[in-house]
C-alpha cells in the first residue's frame, strides 16, 4: 500500500467528486472501510457506481480521498483556537497561562468536533487512528505531529517538567487520549453522568480532562 500524501487540490464544492467524498465520509466514519457499501454511498450521493471508479480508480481510492480531505482541513484550520495558540512561545509563559493554554485548546477540540460543519470528519479521524487504518499515518504526520510537540511543551511549562522529557510527552498524550474518548464515546458518558447534551457540559470536561491548577511536583 502506498503512503497516502496531500498532494491533490480539493475538489470544488458541489462536484460530483466532492459530493462522493461527503457521503463517503459520512459511511466510513459510521461502518468502517469493509462494512461500508459503495451503491449507498453512490446512492446517498446522487450518482453511479460508475463514478466511484472514473474519480478516485476504486473504494480504496475514494477511502484515501477522504482521508486526505480530512487531513487538510485539520491541517489547515484545525480547531481555530489552537491554531492561534500554536503562534506563542509556550517558554515565554508563566505557568498559570500555560495551564490555560492547555485548557483552551482541550476546549477548543471538543467544540470542533461537535460542529455540525465537522463533526462526521472528527469522527472520521477518530476511527482512522483508533483502528490504524490507512491513513492513520497521514494524520499523524501531518495533523497529530505538531499539535503533540506545542502541548508537550505547554505541559512541561505548566508542569515542571524538562520540556523534551518523555513524561512531558505521555502527559500530552494522555490529555489527547482522555479528550478522543470523551469524543468517540459520547453516547456511553452522557449515560454514565445522565446527561442529556455533551454540549451543555464542555466546562466539566475540561475539568476533568486537566483542571487548572494542577502540578506534577506538587503532587509528588
Amino acid at each position: 500500500m502506498s503512503r497516502i500524501q496531500l498532494t491533490d487540490a480539493p475538489p470544488d464544492e458541489g462536484t460530483t467528486k466532492s459530493d462522493l467524498i461527503a457521503a463517503a465520509l459520512q459511511h466510513f466514519a459510521d461502518q468502517g472501510f469493509d462494512a461500508a457499501s459503495l451503491r449507498a454511498i453512490v446512492g446517498d450521493a446522487g450518482q453511479n457506481i460508475s463514478s466511484i471508479k472514473y474519480h478516485f480508480g476504486s473504494k480504496e481510492g475514494l477511502y484515501d480521498a477522504c482521508v486526505v480531505t480530512v487531513a487538510r482541513r485539520m491541517s489547515i484550520e484545525g480547531p481555530g483556537e489552537m491554531l492561534k495558540l500554536m503562534a506563542d512561545d509556550p517558554m515565554a509563559m508563566t505557568p498559570e497561562i500555560a495551564s490555560r493554554a492547555i485548557r483552551a485548546i482541550v476546549e477548543a477540540v471538543i467544540r470542533d468536533a461537535q460542529k455540525p460543519s465537522s463533526r462526521i470528519e472528527s469522527r472520521f479521524m477518530r476511527r482512522e487512528i483508533l483502528m490504524s487504518g490507512r491513513g492513520s499515518d497521514l494524520f499523524l504526520q501531518e495533523v497529530l505531529s505538531g499539535h503533540i510537540d506545542f502541548l508537550s511543551a505547554l505541559v512541561a511549562r505548566a508542569e515542571g517538567l524538562q520540556v523534551e522529557s518523555a513524561l512531558a510527552r505521555l502527559r500530552a498524550l494522555a490529555i489527547i487520549g482522555q479528550t478522543t474518548f470523551f469524543l468517540t464515546a459520547e453516547t456511553l458518558t452522557r449515560k454514565a453522568m445522565a446527561w442529556d447534551r455533551m454540549t451543555d457540559r464542555v466546562p466539566e470536561l475540561i475539568d476533568a480532562i486537566y483542571p487548572l491548577h494542577r502540578n506534577v511536583k506538587a503532587l509528588a
